[in-house]
């Protein structure tokens, strides 16, 4: 498993969806929270399989229902065998050779939160929603070549379960564990055509589904009516 860092420009989509969600917020919404969290993944794409990231999130709402607007990052590496071309349309030069891939996804999803009190000091939440996703990846053979790998580059839309648990260990204090669990369902649009004999390697076809474990730290901010 690896995790790639985010690059240090990558904090201002999250600050803009932090802000966004807040700003949008009706007067009299009892609170937002705010939250970053760490992501572990699996799925049974052979370029995602374990794949780790982080992510944040802002939630609005009050009483039994919320609304989440969160930015998930995550991404992967693999080594394998695979295809190095010196030309891939016409397909000129081909052989085998073990190729380095990295794999990076990253989306924006928005979730309908129902919360249910389970005592004093948690609180879990149920609740589902859709995503949209981009992806992106870089695939070498050991001679330092480009390697074969069909990817697409619109948009992945997906949608998802999830099941969140929160720990509020001073209730004096608006700081919350949390950590939670998330079934995503992704359709990647990177589909290759069997005639099209350039086409080649294509993993990003048709949907996968990522398992997810979510663990980090929010904050409850309370807003004037």
């Amino acid at each position: 498993m690896t995790s790639f860092p985010m690059h240090p420009r990558s904090g201002w989509p999250i600050a803009a969806v932090a802000g966004l969600a807040v700003a949008l917020a009706p007067k009299g919404t009892p609170a937002q929270e705010l939250g970053l969290v760490a992501v572990a993944a699996r799925s049974g794409n052979a370029e995602l399989p374990d794949p780790f990231g982080q992510g944040a999130f802002a939630q609005i709402g009050g009483g039994s229902w919320s609304f989440r607007l969160a930015l998930i990052r995550y991404g992967d590496a693999t080594e394998k065998p695979g295809t190095v071309c010196q030309v891939y349309s016409p397909r000129i030069g081909c052989h085998g050779e073990e190729v380095s891939t990295s794999v990076r996804m990253g989306g924006l999803r928005g979730t309908a939160m129902r919360a249910v009190k389970v005592g004093t000091m948690a609180s879990l939440e149920v609740g589902g929603g859709l995503s949209f996703n981009q992806l992106s990846a870089e695939a070498r053979g050991e001679s330092g070549s480009r390697a074969d790998l069909q990817l697409s580059h619109t948009g992945q839309i997906g949608y998802l379960g999830v099941a969140s648990l929160a720990l509020t260990p001073v209730p004096s204090v608006p700081v919350k564990l949390v950590a939670g669990i998330a079934g995503h369902w992704v359709k990647f649009r990177g589909c290759a055509s069997a005639e099209d004999k350039t086409s080649g390697y294509a993993p990003f076809c048709g949907w996968d589904r990522f398992t997810e474990i979510h663990a980090g730290i929010s904050v409850t901010i309370p807003r004037e009516g």
